[in-house]
């Protein structure tokens, strides 16, 4: 079997960690493996079938595991029968903070959001509020706003990105992540921060084990009902003491997981996505 990694090309470098962490697994489980960039393939309809085509003319994998957001990539594979994790449903909505809280609203409590058109010059909702890009990740492009020339200027740095803009939470620096792996909560952790109210690790933030209560339990088992995922992170902010649910992280960190040293997460995932796919 091969297995493309694909990443952004500007990613390789700064994740080789977990790039080596999969080239270990794939060596043990008897996987080829290569990584390889978004910006060295090709792809789109010819004679009237769908291709992709990487410029080096390697043929395509078998599988192909996504850690960059690529919606329209993702469902190409899946048009050519090639899995791919996570798939295009998982990425087109979960890369989308606005779709996100459409389809989760019913099954979990969040704060008061308003998406946002572009051309607002002052914050629909009262002061201070959080603006979010749509299609952000990894706590970049996420702005605690407390003014009108606040408001103006962060919404410059995410264009031409569209935008959405809540209510800051009373318990700003802290964050709970459910790590699922297919239909399985593997892992639950507290994100925390001193120095900011972005609690992400790459934020300078620190991670501790959580116990979920089992309200909350039920609650991330019915979110984890409505997708076929391969692996992501269910995250949940908190406010007057309940989770409210946050964002769902497509190609999810696990720096966190490494730093605890009890499992290695890219193993399970190999073996998940080994046996959803193998005959």
């Amino acid at each position: 079997m091969e297995l493309w990694l694909v990443y952004q090309k500007d990613n390789i470098a700064g994740n080789q960690f977990f790039i080596n962490r999969w080239e270990g697994a794939a060596k043990e489980r008897g996987v080829f493996l290569r990584v390889v960039s978004h910006e060295d393939l090709v792809y789109g309809i010819h004679d009237h079938q769908v291709f992709i085509r990487h410029r080096d003319q390697y043929k395509l994998p078998d599988v192909a595991v996504m850690r960059l957001n690529a919606p329209l990539l993702s469902a190409q594979f899946e048009l050519l029968h090639i899995p791919v994790f996570n798939n295009a449903h998982v990425a087109r909505v979960c890369n989308d903070k606005r779709l996100t809280h459409q389809t989760i609203l019913p099954y979990a409590p969040m704060m008061d959001t308003v998406f946002l058109r572009g051309d607002e010059e002052t914050s629909p909702l009262p002061y201070p509020v959080v603006l979010k890009a749509a299609h952000g990740c990894g706590g970049r492009q996420v702005f605690l706003v407390s003014n009108e020339n606040e408001f103006i200027c962060a919404l410059s740095q995410i264009r031409p990105d569209s935008a959405l803009v809540q209510v800051v939470c009373d318990t700003p620096g802290r964050d709970i992540r459910a790590y699922v792996l297919g239909k399985r909560i593997v892992r639950v952790m507290q994100r925390l921060s001193n120095e900011d109210f972005r609690s992400n690790i790459n934020q300078g933030g620190h991670a501790i084990p959580y116990d979920l209560k089992e309200r909350d339990l039920q609650m991330v088992r019915s979110i984890i009902s409505l997708f076929d995922f391969g692996l992501v992170g269910i995250d949940f902010i908190l406010h007057q003491g309940r989770l409210m649910f946050n964002e769902i992280e497509d190609a999810v960190g696990t720096r966190m997981l490494y730093n605890l040293g009890e499992f290695d997460i890219v193993k399970l995932y190999l073996d998940e996505v080994l046996q959803r796919t193998m005959p």
